[in-house]
C-alpha cells in the first residue's frame, strides 16, 4: 500500500514471471521504503551525523529508534557522514574460537558511499582478516579494536580504526 507501483507484480510467481533484475529493483525499493519507516526518514542521519563514528553511538541510535543493532549499523554505514569513507562488517560470532588461525565467517560487507569510490580494490576477506586479527573470543560486549592501513584505488595507505562488538549472535564491526 505504500508502494502502490509495485502491486501489480505481487501476484503470480514472481520467479516465473519478473526478470530477475526487475525483482531485484523491486526488493531495493521496498528496501528503502522499509528503511524509511524504521529509521523515520531523515531524523535518523540528522541525530547520526552529530554522533562520534563508534560502535556506541550505533548501540545509542538502535536503542532511540528501536530497532537491531544490525540494521542500525547498516543503516549508520550506509547513510551518514557522507565525506567519510567507512565500512561495516557482519559476522557470526567468533565465541567459538579455538585456536589463532581462525578465520570469522563472512556475513554481510557494508560500504559507505565514500568508500565504494575510494576503496574498492580492498577485499573482504581483507577486511575480515583485520578482524579476526584482534577479536577476541568472547559471548557478548566489546571484542577488540585495531588500527590498520588499508590501500586506496590511487595506492595511497590510510589509517582505518576498527572496533568490533558482539551482539550475541553476531560480530559487528565498524571501520573508519
Amino acid at each position: 500500500s505504500i508502494a502502490p507501483w509495485h502491486a501489480p507484480f505481487l501476484f503470480g510467481d514472481s520467479e516465473e514471471e519478473l526478470k530477475p533484475s526487475c525483482h531485484e529493483k523491486l526488493e531495493n525499493e521496498a528496501n528503502h521504503v522499509a528503511g524509511q519507516l524504521l529509521f523515520l526518514q531523515d531524523r535518523f542521519s540528522l541525530e547520526a551525523n552529530d554522533m562520534s563514528i563508534t560502535l556506541e553511538s550505533v548501540r545509542a541510535l538502535s536503542k532511540t529508534f528501536g530497532n537491531t543493532m544490525t540494521s542500525t549499523l547498516w543503516r549508520f554505514v550506509e547513510e551518514t557522514h557522507p565525506n567519510l569513507p567507512m565500512v561495516g562488517l557482519v559476522a557470526t560470532n567468533p565465541r567459538n574460537r579455538a585456536d589463532t588461525d581462525f578465520q570469522i565467517p563472512r556475513r554481510y560487507c557494508i560500504e559507505s558511499p565514500e568508500f565504494k569510490k575510494r576503496f574498492s580494490s580492498t577485499s573482504e576477506p581483507e577486511l575480515f582478516d583485520i578482524i579476526a586479527g584482534y577479536c577476541q573470543p568472547r559471548r557478548g560486549g566489546p571484542l577488540g579494536n585495531a588500527e590498520a592501513l588499508l590501500t586506496d584505488n590511487n595506492g595511497d595507505r590510510h589509517v582505518f580504526r576498527f572496533e568490533s562488538f558482539s551482539n550475541g549472535y553476531d560480530t559487528l564491526t565498524i571501520g573508519v
